[in-house]
């Protein structure tokens, strides 16, 4: 449980797409915001149509406010934690294969690393990212000042790939850590 959680913790923490805003219009253009980049489109108009540019790329002087602080700092440290406690298994594995150190604290590590993972969706509450986004504003303005370009955003933002893996992290940090909990109650029965 624990290695999946870690690599779609990982996916969360690193992804342009945590929440995007979508077109109003049937297209599937979006456009989305992670906790550390966001993606953003270029418009070039050739001869003959426009074709739109898509990248990666990090907020830069962008404002950032609290929610969103909070949220990178929850999903660092889920990240953070949890990891420790995965790599230090698997590290103790290949150490010593026949005797696994079973302990209470990596149960309470994994399940801090829930809570943690949890608490990176405060990232939905931030003004910067889904109330009130200047970047989407500023790319409406661009698009309306072009005639041949019709794209209009939501005002609202919706999950997207990086908020999903989070939430199934957050249900694979809660899985690791009950199953270390059983198997730490299994080994103190037997030994």
């Amino acid at each position: 449980f624990a290695t999946v959680a870690f690599f779609l913790s990982w996916s969360s923490v690193y992804n342009c797409n945590y929440v995007q805003f979508t077109t109003i219009q049937d297209t599937s253009l979006s456009l989305g915001f992670g906790l550390f980049s966001h993606s953003w489109y270029a418009v070039s108009i050739p001869l003959g149509g426009s074709v739109v540019f898509q990248a990666c790329i990090g907020y830069g002087s962008t404002a950032i406010d609290g929610s969103m602080k909070a949220a990178r700092i929850f999903s660092i440290l889920a990240l953070v934690i949890g990891s420790i406690f995965f790599f230090r298994n698997i590290i103790g594995g290949c150490v010593n294969p026949n005797k696994r150190a079973y302990t209470r604290s990596e149960g309470v590590a994994y399940l801090s690393a829930c809570l943690f993972q949890g608490l990176s969706l405060l990232l939905l509450n931030s003004p910067t990212v889904c109330t009130n986004n200047q970047l989407i504003h500023q790319l409406q303005s661009e698009l309306d000042s072009r005639e041949n370009i019709q794209i209009e955003f939501n005002d609202t933002c919706t999950l997207s790939t990086g908020a999903r893996c989070c939430i199934a992290a957050i249900v694979f940090w809660f899985l690791a850590a009950l199953a270390s909990c059983q198997a730490t109650s299994v080994e103190e029965r037997k030994g």
